[in-house]
């Protein structure tokens, strides 16, 4: 047993929390029309309703809001619930502005990210070290007992930080925006793993970390000979750690500590689909009802995709939407790039409304899906086979719709990141595009319930406050689709493969260039990479376990088998 310190990244990252939320027009309305001519008696619910014309729902939860910030209140006339305003809400109308009780705080996070497969964490749940630290105590530099980083990046996209940024829940917080150019912090950092070589054993990594036992077994053997290993060395490092749990008065976290599942995005899922035929028509489907922008994201892009890419930009084009295109794919023909650039750029210098954008250099990226604005709000195709051709309609490539706000919101935001760290000189302009509308989007979802995450009221004006919804449940109507990114999407197919049952119970598949992993009750679907930025998708309910039935006999003649192929 040795100890060793596995390399990490700490960054500083700025974000708004909101409380509360922007109120609608209607609500704006409604306040001022309480206010005119109220007289002292007010008015009474059935004015309001003829005033409106709209469903008592919507006027009963905007008596809601209304009351409970003060600018409304209620008197008893005779028989009669009478609404009034108060001297705030006069205030509110004096000044000409909407009402917004929208509170947003600016805060700071410090999060970590490994060096081996890029897993990022909070830092408050991790016990590190600073390598002058180790020093100081041991006698020795950090790298003596270092492993070798096999990522250094310098950039940390917002998007897959979002659901590490701590907010209260029973406040109702959400998170409003998050800086794009999250800070490097100065020094070196580490967190201290015990190995065993011999046993293939690995101790310190948190619970959700576990997936890298194998890559740090890897490493340490490999640098096995450059390890600080002597047994005055290892003592020295011991005896740091015990120093340092009695100095700060704490006990060393246990291993398998708590560190959040790294989805970036669970939501309901309303569609899924098989086959890349059914899978090109659903994003077909959901890009016909774009009105404002989309971005199509693609892994990897053959001659016949090239041509759908083009087909698909102009038809929206046609239509008056805009269109960013984000492709990567390093094994990409050199032909088929240029190909690409050729044909998009013939659609770009047409005049029309809509506005064409694509990187000319492949993106870091490896996704498949495409997100539009439309006039309800966005909506998105996830999956492989949404740019197929007619030769490839029984691929199986399996993909899914959604339509939850806050989600997308999130995907947005990390493609954001994705324009961003692109060398190409206007992909600035994309991403400022993505984050704004995914910022817009968190405030939407905001403006449709009291806060992202939590119940509507009841439909009563003496509503009590919302609760936080509880944990969705796992029965067979529910669908819920989690979006994963780099080695979690890896760590979530193998313990798809090892869940309990006959080999026939199981289906891990490889169809270029999708991987699959498979039972009656989840699938877990993405691009086959080893990219840290490879997006992957992990269905659960319903809709799972028709898809198992969709591939039926044909399990065991695609390749059922106990592991997944690599």
């Amino acid at each position: 047993m040795i100890h060793v310190l596995l390399p990490l990244d700490v960054f500083r990252v700025s974000y708004d929390v909101a409380v509360g939320r922007p109120y609608s027009r209607l609500e704006e309305l409604l306040l001022r029309l309480i206010a005119e001519d109220q007289g002292e008696g007010g008015r009474v619910f059935e004015e309001l309703r003829e005033a409106f014309q709209v469903h008592d729902r919507l006027l009963i939860e905007g008596l809601v809001t209304l009351l409970r910030e003060g600018w409304v209140a209620m008197v008893q006339s005779d028989q009669d619930i009478r609404y009034v305003v108060t001297r705030e809400g006069l205030v509110t109308i004096s000044e000409s502005r909407r009402p917004a009780s929208l509170r947003v705080q600016r805060r700071q996070t410090s999060v970590v990210r490994e060096m081996l497969s890029c897993q990022l964490a909070r830092l408050s749940d991790l016990e590190v070290l600073r390598a002058e630290e180790v020093r100081r105590k041991t006698n020795r530099g950090a790298i003596s007992y270092a492993l070798g980083g096999r990522h250094h990046r310098k950039t940390l996209n917002g998007g897959e930080t979002e659901w590490l940024l701590p907010r209260n829940a029973d406040e109702q917080q959400w998170i409003r925006r998050i800086d794009s150019d999250a800070k490097l912090a100065r020094g070196k950092y580490y967190l201290p793993l015990r190995v065993d070589l011999e046993e293939g054993t690995v101790l310190g990594l948190p619970g959700n970390w576990r997936h890298l036992t194998s890559l740090v077994l890897e490493e340490a053997e490999q640098q096995y000979q450059d390890l600080a290993v002597d047994s005055d060395a290892q003592r020295r490092f011991d005896s740091m750690l015990k120093e340092r749990e009695t100095d700060r008065g704490r006990v060393r976290r246990p291993d398998g500590s708590s560190v959040p599942r790294a989805e970036l995005a669970t939501m309901p899922s309303i569609e899924a689909t098989l086959r890349a035929g059914d899978s090109r028509r659903l994003a077909e489907r959901a890009l016909e009802r774009a009105s404002g922008h989309v971005l199509i994201v693609s892994s990897c892009l053959d001659d016949a995709q090239v041509a759908r890419v083009g087909e698909v930009v102009t038809s929206l084009q046609g239509r008056g939407v805009s269109v960013d295109v984000l492709w990567s794919g390093a094994d990409v023909q050199e032909e088929s790039r240029r190909r690409l650039v050729s044909a998009l750029d013939s659609v770009r210098g047409r005049a029309t409304q809509g506005k064409v954008f694509f990187n000319k250099t492949p993106a870091a990226a490896k996704a498949d899906f495409v997100l539009a604005d439309t006039s309800n709000g966005p909506l998105a195709v996830v999956g492989g086979g949404l740019l197929s051709g007619t030769a490839q309609e029984q691929a199986l490539s399996p993909a899914v719709l959604v339509e939850d706000v806050r989600g997308l919101s999130t995907l947005a935001l990390l493609a954001s990141g994705w324009w961003q760290e692109s060398p190409d000189g206007n992909a600035e302009l994309a991403a400022s595009r993505w984050r704004h509308l995914a910022e817009r989007w968190v405030e939407e979802a905001a403006l449709s319930l009291a806060a992202p995450g939590v119940e509507e009221p009841e439909d009563s004006w003496n509503a009590s406050e919302p609760l936080l919804l509880s944990p969705r449940s796992d029965d067979d109507e529910a669908s819920s689709v989690s979006l994963l990114i780099g080695s979690e999407a890896a760590a979530t197919r193998e313990r798809v493969m090892q869940s309990d049952g006959s080999r026939a119970d199981r289906l891990g598949q490889t169809w270029d260039p999708v991987q699959v992993a498979a039972t009656a009750r989840e699938w877990v679907v993405g691009v086959r990479s080893s990219s840290v930025s490879a997006l992957s998708f992990h269905l659960r309910g319903r809709l799972a376990a028709e898809l198992w039935q969709e591939v039926g006999v044909g399990r065991d003649r695609l390749g059922a088998a106990d592991r997944l192929p690599r």
